[in-house]
């Protein structure tokens, strides 16, 4: 299962991705790519538009991530992404969006599930 965790960290948030999803057979994995295109478009974003932020760990299967209060906005909408993976795969993604006080996807207006 992967889990992720968006706090807030200082005047910042943070965001830490952690685990494997364990859907399919790895390379094959939905969850996996659709998360890790999320973090990647997360970081991408932050690094050209925002310029401030801080990747204190990155690779395979984790990620821990921290931003000025500029990427909340981009912090919030993978959170949001997340959280939209989670109501189709709740065995393979656990989302809590503690720095906005959500604890599941009950935090969603509009739940678009596939």
């Amino acid at each position: 299962m992967i889990t992720s965790k968006f706090s807030r960290s200082g005047s910042g948030l943070r965001m830490t991705v952690c685990g494997h999803a364990g859907h399919s057979a790895s390379g094959n994995d939905i969850v996996c790519a659709a998360v890790s295109g999320l973090v990647y478009a997360l970081i991408g974003y932050l690094a050209n538009e925002i310029g401030i932020f801080k990747v204190n760990s990155f690779g395979a299967g984790y990620a821990d991530v921290e931003c000025g209060t500029l990427g909340e906005g981009a912090m919030k909408h993978c959170c949001i992404g997340l959280l939209q993976i989670a109501l189709t795969y709740p065995d393979s993604l656990s989302v809590s969006g503690e720095a906005w006080g959500w604890s599941d996807s009950s935090a969603l207006r509009c739940r678009m599930t596939v």
